[in-house]
């Protein structure tokens, strides 16, 4: 998703200037994003210890957070250039509602667990219910709907930040308490598990919807502002000193004013760890809007990083999804982590991100060209490829699943020796 900068940038028009930092910082997110899942999948146990693991580990904390906080960022954006279009149910509102439909749609699709229906209907009530996974995207277009909705009906986008201040408020502080209620042991799973903590979601709605509104907050109130490097440095010191203030009260008991509700675990839901945690994208969106131009100028052989990430960023699903498919496998393939999951060496696992980096970088680099090309093309493959793996979900039998995964796993378990 491209970004535009809205008027009032201090010094060049709206047309002189994107937020392009926006779209780096996603790309970033993006980076960061296969780095973590590589060596979440690939790197042996025995090395999965020490400091520098687990400062890793914890930066590593921030991938998901800094995405989802970018769709919030990316939200208001759009709605700052559109809310009028929007409200008055012109093409743009029906093409971005397709798109979250979309994104919805995809999100399923990589939580299926067999690549038979009639399997999948005779599985376990566990293998079933990995479906219904609440999952990064699943939080992400569900709160732009909700965000959507919600400017809809505000009349302003001055009184819509500080609604979205409220619903960030309301997602982050209310997650002990929603967790403490179970709703996946009363709702539906489908339902449920948007809800409820781990492992029935990977991502509930409370509290990582808060990342969303957050992001979405703070970009409106930064576009607003008479003087953004002014608001972008004091976001700045907020966001470095805040981390060092949390941990101060959680290593001095003082943490006890967020142990409420549900606080079985203070890294998953207490609001605690959100502010912990929402303060490095804070930091990350306000130093790369400072240091903007210094980035887009810094080349390396002639070629700009920056260009590269802020590519990356405006294809961000597609990097989501194909770098899922390489690592961790999809409906339609086995991934990577089924072969040499939790086996390599740390150099092994350096060269495997780097690879991964590089071919999910190439293949989106030629998509973007053809979606700028070719509009129709990328729409025919995906509907092409829809169609068929609807067609292949409903006529294999169980059997011929089987057979089918027992054959690709020999198959390529011979190619990787």
């Amino acid at each position: 998703m491209t970004t535009t900068a809205p008027p009032n940038i201090i010094g060049k028009p709206q047309s002189a200037q994107r937020l392009s930092f926006i779209d780096i910082m996603r790309g970033i997110a993006c980076v960061w994003m296969i780095e973590t899942h590589v060596v979440n999948a690939c790197l042996s146990w025995s090395f999965r210890g020490g400091w520098f693991f687990d400062v890793l580990n914890t930066t590593n904390g921030y991938v998901s957070v800094s995405f989802i906080f970018c769709a919030g960022a990316g939200f208001w954006l759009a709605a700052s250039r559109k809310a009028q279009e929007y409200k008055s149910f012109q093409p743009p509102l029906w093409q971005y509602v397709r798109r979250l439909g979309f994104i919805l749609l995809v999100a399923y699709w990589l939580h299926i667990p067999e690549i038979s229906l009639r399997k999948y209907l005779l599985a376990a009530p566990d293998r079933q219910n990995i479906l219904w996974i609440c999952d990064v995207l699943h939080a992400i277009a569900i709160a732009s709907f909700l965000a959507l909705a919600l400017l809809m009906l505000v009349p302003t986008l001055k009184q819509l930040r500080w609604v979205f201040v409220g619903m960030a408020v309301l997602f982050v502080f209310g997650a002990p308490l929603v967790w403490q209620l179970e709703p996946d042991t009363f709702l539906p799973r489908a339902l449920g598990s948007y809800l409820s903590r781990p492992p029935a979601a990977a991502f509930p709605l409370f509290p990582w919807c808060g990342y969303f509104f957050i992001g979405s907050a703070l970009t409106a109130f930064f576009l607003d502002s008479p003087d953004r490097r002014t608001f972008a440095k004091r976001s700045a010191w907020v966001g470095f000193v805040t981390p060092f203030v949390v941990m101060t009260f959680m290593w001095t008991g003082w943490n006890q004013m967020f142990n409420y509700g549900w606080t079985e675990n203070w890294y998953l839901c207490s609001p605690g760890n959100v502010i912990f945690r929402v303060s490095g994208s804070v930091l990350l969106f306000s130093m790369l809007f400072l240091w903007q131009d210094k980035i887009t100028a810094w080349s390396v052989l002639n070629r700009k990083p920056a260009s590269w990430l802020q590519l990356m960023g405006q294809e961000s699903l597609f990097v989501y999804v194909f770098h899922l498919m390489l690592v961790y496998g999809s409906p339609a393939n086995l991934g990577m982590s089924y072969f040499v999951g939790g086996v390599l060496r740390p150099f092994a696992a350096v060269v495997l991100t780097i690879a991964v980096i590089v071919a999910v970088y190439v293949l989106m680099e030629q998509w973007h060209l053809a979606k700028k090309h070719s509009p129709n093309v990328p729409k025919r493959i995906i509907w092409t490829f829809g169609i068929l793996f609807a067609l292949i979900f409903i006529l294999v039998t169980p059997q011929f699943a089987d057979m089918a995964e027992v054959w690709a796993a020999q198959h390529f378990a011979g190619l990787v020796k």
